[in-house]
């Protein structure tokens, strides 16, 4: 709200300066056609949108962390930090894949080397979801990504068939703040689109 020349409040000017900024953020997001385009200015999503984005998951800062470890959000739109988290998604997975490969070949317990090789399996369903989330939300079906949770699913369900003191916790922490962090991103897109 803005001070007059009399000292009192101008709701005239503030209405004003509102449409402008309303009609200036309808015309960056909406085309004629009605079908909503999420570029952002070239600056890039706002630490504010990365906080609001983090501010769902289990742990903020490293959420944050995660999608700074990428050159490319600082210059990043939306739809480019969707892609981006999701490609981080993956190599976290593809790490954790062969890391648990390696586990398979060198254990030498059938039981825990059986339960390796199920994780691998799973991780290896895992990567495939990932791909396929990756092209909906290149396609721009962000309502239709729901690999990320059914990620997170078989990433528990692998380290809950593996025994009590098993050398994964700490990746699969990781793979699991990650697929958070990209459902994240992702319902955040979705809540601004609808």
């Amino acid at each position: 709200m803005s001070i007059g020349i009399n000292g009192k409040q101008s709701h005239t000017a503030n209405q004003k300066k509102e449409n402008g900024v309303l009609s200036y953020l309808h015309t960056l997001c909406c085309s004629s056609h009605g079908v909503f385009s999420l570029h952002l200015s070239h600056s890039g999503v706002a630490q504010e949108t990365l906080a609001s984005i983090c501010s769902q998951t289990q742990n903020q800062e490293i959420c944050e962390s995660i999608l700074e470890s990428y050159p490319g959000t600082t210059s990043a739109d939306l739809p480019a930090l969707s892609l981006i988290s999701i490609n981080l998604t993956m190599k976290q997975g593809s790490s954790n894949l062969d890391t648990l490969t390696k586990f398979v070949d060198n254990s030498t317990e059938p039981a825990l080397k059986e339960s390796f090789r199920n994780c691998v399996n799973l991780y290896s369903s895992i990567m495939e979801s990932l791909k396929a989330a990756y092209q909906l939300s290149k396609a721009g079906e962000y309502l239709k990504i729901s690999q990320l949770g059914e990620s997170m699913i078989l990433v528990y369900k692998c380290e809950n068939g593996l025994l009590v003191d098993s050398p994964t916790g700490g990746i699969t922490a990781d793979m699991i703040i990650t697929c958070e962090t990209s459902a994240s991103v992702n319902q955040y897109i979705i809540g601004v689109v609808h």
